[in-house]
């Protein structure tokens, strides 16, 4: 295991929304005092998520407070009610994943008539003073508003500060479809949390791994219309989260209502937005068909008494284009066959060095179809047992098959390299609430991956002829380089993925701490198969070689593959001490191990504190020590 040791000192001055400090669930704590501010030890608040009419219920203790841990984000109303005085309703109060809102209630005498009372967005606290880490959240309303062209819900990160592309990106730049563009490295990944690399970073969707660790990326996207938050950690120093010593993005998805509801969508887009490239404008050549479609659904509601469900639905269609552009030879060849030119008046004799053998090249010019299908399912079922236990289901499937990564130019039609990414997921979240001080949540998770490599070539042999244009260097009809046939494997590879996790995390509160215990366990079996070369390449310092069947070189593979195991072992506990109303200190440990490397002595010790030296709650102190080590 890679480990790292991290300090950070943050100072938060008037920032403009509540931060989201931890991933997963909401908590919701106060005192509950009557009209002469004493405190009313035995009151009874109870907390409803509005949109699924879940609820929870706790009492005061004694000193009149109350906590209510591991709540699901939404919109809540809380009911404080007590013998012998008017009960009181909070309503339409807002909360996101890893908030901790601290929400006081003043009782009247029952003779006295009191309105609800309504908790706007306006009069939630500025900071949020009861967290030492770090993030940021983006709810449904933004995710929904902000405009983003490649609707990745990944995408919206780089909204968000410390977020930045990852190294050697090529993100954004000019592309041109005649020739093979370069590619950032695969394992660079995709994103930069906090300017760790992108390996470090981990990714969850409902607090459930979403890891694809060999290309440092996600396993699976969601539609953006499937993903209720998006949350983002720069710095994790709970005990709870290991893994990985950078950030933690976690996506949360939509659940079901007790109303039905749904929508429908469709984006197109076409070449005429589009200007056209420097290469096929030096060719006199029109802009190459790209038609991009992008259509989908959600729909949810009950099924029955206490169960609601949610389905999302989306795909994106990208009917593109890619120009072949090469030399071919004149005459055709007896044993392996390729295309005859497209334009004769352009023969030349090529310019081939000793002792490979010269005959006549023309042009060929030809576009091809390089489409892209993207399919993306989300499936969830919640369900409520009974007022303390609840449980949902979710179901994942992503389904691509990519072609948009030919590039054309010297690769002929058969060459063509294709990209699939088959991705499935299910997972069961229980929550069970024991007592108003103790609750227990399990998850569990199987997933698969299977991202692979095609050649719509089949299995005949690569083709490789070097091109000896004899045009000069400067003329735009010359054509250089190597001219591809065949069944193209080049930079081939599949794999095969699948993965078992178990998560369980008790809470306990007492007093003045608030403690957790858990585990987290994995088991991956991945296998990796190289195609490279896999039906055999033949080089060819010329096109007349070629003809008269002389190769300069050959070289096969003959499917070498490799299957690795690991278990994955993390187990914690951390407690959060409220020493005073303006202090908290937060401590734990973590332990994790992998068989694969078999590293024993990985203890992890965290430790943070959050300070709020101002009555207002404007100003934060947040401090945070740890070791951390890397999945």
């Amino acid at each position: 295991m890679m480990t790292s040791r991290l300090t950070l000192l943050t100072i938060f001055l008037f920032t403009c929304n509540v931060n989201a400090q931890d991933l997963d669930t909401v908590t919701i704590s106060g005192r509950v005092m009557d009209q002469n501010g004493a405190v009313v030890p035995g009151a009874e608040v109870q907390a409803t998520l509005i949109k699924t009419r879940l609820r929870r219920t706790t009492t005061t203790d004694a000193e009149g407070r109350y906590r209510l841990i591991q709540l699901e984000p939404g919109v809540y109303a809380i009911h404080v009610s007590f013998p012998g005085f008017a009960s009181q309703e909070l309503t339409n109060i807002a909360t996101v994943s890893g908030q901790s809102l601290n929400l006081d209630a003043t009782l009247l005498p029952s003779d006295i008539v009191v309105e609800p009372v309504v908790i706007s967005d306006a009069a939630s606290p500025i900071i949020d003073t009861k967290r030492t880490v770090t993030g940021a959240t983006l709810t449904s309303r933004e995710t929904e508003s902000l405009p983003i062209a490649s609707r990745s819900v990944l995408d919206l990160l780089f909204t968000l500060p410390g977020v930045t592309e990852e190294p050697l990106s090529t993100r954004d730049l000019a592309e041109d479809r005649n020739a093979n563009h370069a590619n950032t490295p695969e394992e660079a990944g995709t994103f930069s949390l906090a300017g760790a690399p992108a390996y470090s970073n981990n990714l969850t969707i409902d607090g459930l791994d979403n890891n694809d660790d060999r290309a440092a990326r996600e396993r699976f996207q969601p539609s953006l219309e499937a993903v209720s938050e998006v949350q983002v950690i720069t710095n994790q120093f709970s005990a709870e989260y290991g893994r990985a010593s950078g950030g933690r993005v976690n996506l949360r998805t939509r659940s079901g209502s007790k109303d039905f509801q749904g929508r429908a969508f469709y984006y197109f887009r076409d070449e005429a937005l589009n200007a056209n490239t420097f290469k096929n404008n030096s060719l006199g050549l029109p802009r190459l068909p790209l038609q991009d479609h992008t259509g989908g659904f959600t729909f949810g509601g009950p099924i029955i008494k206490d169960t609601v469900f949610f389905v999302s639905y989306e795909l994106n269609k990208v009917l593109d284009s890619a120009l072949i552009d090469t030399l071919v030879p004149v005459k055709e060849s007896a044993v392996f066959r390729l295309p005859a030119p497209t334009d004769l008046s352009r023969a030349r004799l090529e310019d081939a060095d000793d002792p490979a053998l010269a005959v006549q090249v023309a042009p060929f010019i030809s576009s091809i179809s390089t489409p892209l299908e993207n399919t993306s399912i989300t499936a969830r079922i919640d369900h409520q047992f009974g007022p303390m236990h609840n449980a949902a289901v979710v179901y994942q499937a992503g389904r691509l098959v990519n072609l948009r990564g030919f590039g054309g130019g010297n690769r002929l039609a058969e060459a063509l390299q294709g990209r699939r990414r088959d991705s499935d997921a299910v997972s069961y979240s229980d929550t069970f609430v024991f007592s108003e001080r103790l609750v227990n949540q399990t998850r569990f998770q199987y997933s698969q991956l299977a991202p692979a490599f095609e050649a719509r070539g089949g299995n005949t042999p690569v083709v490789l002829i070097t091109l000896n244009d004899p045009l000069p260097s400067d003329d735009p009809e010359r054509r250089t380089g190597t001219l591809v046939a065949g069944s193209s494997t080049s930079g081939g590879s599949d794999r095969r993925e699948q993965r078992v996790q178990l998560q369980n995390v008790l809470s306990f509160v007492d007093g003045d701490h608030s403690l957790k215990f858990g585990a987290d366990l994995h088991h991956v079996r991945s296998i990796f198969i190289d195609l490279a070369d896999l039906s055999g390449t033949f080089n060819f310092a010329s096109a007349g070689d070629f003809l008269a069947g002389v190769p300069s070189r050959f070289r096969q593979n003959f499917q070498s593959s490799s299957t690795q195991k690991n278990f994955y072992t993390g187990v914690f506990v951390h407690d959060e001490w409220q020493i005073r109303p303006q202090l908290l200190l937060s401590y734990g440990l973590r332990y994790e191990y992998e068989t694969i490397l078999r590293d024993a002595n990985n203890f992890g010790p965290r430790f943070s504190i959050a300070y709020s030296p101002l009555g207002s709650g404007k100003l934060v102190l947040r401090f945070g020590s740890g070791i951390f080590f890397n999945r």
